[in-house]
């Protein structure tokens, strides 16, 4: 791909998930045991020949730094490529206008000083793998301004809530955008991919402090629709998507990965998800222990049972002890004799021995951060 292109994930559009969100951003949030949420943006990127990625942050940059380590686990070219980290630092003084329009007027270099022709925007809360590569080609081939991938929908009353929903007429053109209310079940659900012109995005830059300073691209792109001839050009995705747009689809939605029929809709080894790697040691099984349906991450220790149950990074779980149906954040420790089910525990928790914690499984409980129980 030429250096003509950059991407760009787009934190600013994140939904919030409650505890598990309040002291990190979506973005570097734990999924499925090694992964976090940025890493599947970061590596459509990368695997579609993008090498100039940024990362527009709006909060929470700490753990969105500890993620990315050196910033090189995506690139496929680590002597021309770069991933830089776009910050506003006057908008965490004032969060209404924390946008990424605003991430973007701060660092302008973006649009004057770099080769870029076009920009590809990603939102890290919206889980599917793509080759935008198609993409852009018909973006650039038609001579389109904008365009903007979609997924129709058919049941949109409870998926892809945060997003938009677009109407497209038989030219393949949005004619209009709407929030997602919930009331209709056939749908075309945005994706939150924009592909945008440079000189575009420049004038939408331009032209956004007449219109509404609080206004981000969410809230811009459609206002262009309804009061200016522009024109956005529509593209059909029909793979696997999962919009995580509140607490319970993120456990919803990971525990459907255990189901190997849909994990291969996501995962495909021609495709991989690159995350940051760890220098630990392979999970180590007691002998008797037993693992049914889970994923058991690296440097996991387990002497107990797990059942249905997504256990990340170094945990470990003791003699006698039952984890069902449970998502363990990393560095975990969990005594002997123990019953864990239907519950969420953070990093750094420790639950002792001979202990009962137990939600329902529709109403799951979050253990915070550092708890000892």
């Amino acid at each position: 791909m030429k250096r003509d292109i950059i991407g760009l994930v787009d934190c600013h559009n994140c939904p919030e998930m409650g505890s598990l969100t309040a002291n990190r951003a979506l973005a570097s949030t734990s999924f499925l045991g090694r992964y976090a949420f940025a890493d599947f943006a970061l590596s459509n990127f990368c695997n579609s020949e993008i090498n100039d990625v940024c990362v527009l942050v709006k909060d929470h940059e700490r753990s969105i730094l500890k993620h990315l380590g050196n910033m090189t686990s995506w690139l496929t070219n680590t002597k021309i490529g770069r991933e830089q980290i776009l910050y506003n630092e006057r908008g965490i003084l004032n969060p209404p206008f924390n946008h990424d329009i605003n991430n973007i007027r701060e660092n302008d270099w973006v649009l004057y000083s770099s080769n870029a022709s076009y920009l590809v925007f990603m939102a890290p809360h919206i889980v599917l793998d793509i080759d935008l590569r198609p993409i852009i080609a018909e973006h650039i081939a038609r001579k389109e301004k904008m365009t903007m991938v979609y997924k129709p929908l058919e049941d949109a009353d409870i998926e892809f809530r945060s997003e938009d929903l677009l109407e497209i007429d038989e030219e393949g053109y949005v004619t209009s955008i709407s929030k997602n209310d919930g009331t209709k079940k056939k749908a075309n659900a945005s994706l939150a991919i924009w592909i945008v012109n440079r000189t575009i995005l420049a004038d939408i830059i331009k032209r956004h402090g007449a219109v509404n300073p609080l206004y981000g691209m969410k809230e811009m792109i459609p206002y262009l629709l309804r009061v200016a001839p522009f024109k956005i050009h529509s593209y059909k995705f029909e793979g696997y998507a999962r919009c995580f747009d509140s607490f319970a689809h993120y456990i919803e939605y990971s525990f459907e990965l255990l189901n190997a029929g849909v994990a291969k809709e996501l995962f495909n080894p021609d495709w991989p998800i690159f995350t940051l790697t760890h220098d630990t040691p392979p999970a180590l099984y007691g002998k008797d222990s037993k693992v049914v349906n889970s994923f058991i991450s690296n440097g996991c220790v387990v002497e107990g049972e797990v059942e249905n149950s997504i256990i990340c990074r170094n945990v470990k779980i003791g003699r006698n002890t039952k984890i069902t149906d449970s998502i363990i954040l990393s560095n975990v420790a969990i005594g002997d004799e123990t019953i864990v089910k239907n519950v969420v525990i953070d990093k750094y928790s420790v639950i002792t021995s001979r202990q009962k914690v137990e939600g329902k499984p529709d109403e799951f409980v979050y253990l915070k951060q550092g708890v000892i129980i």
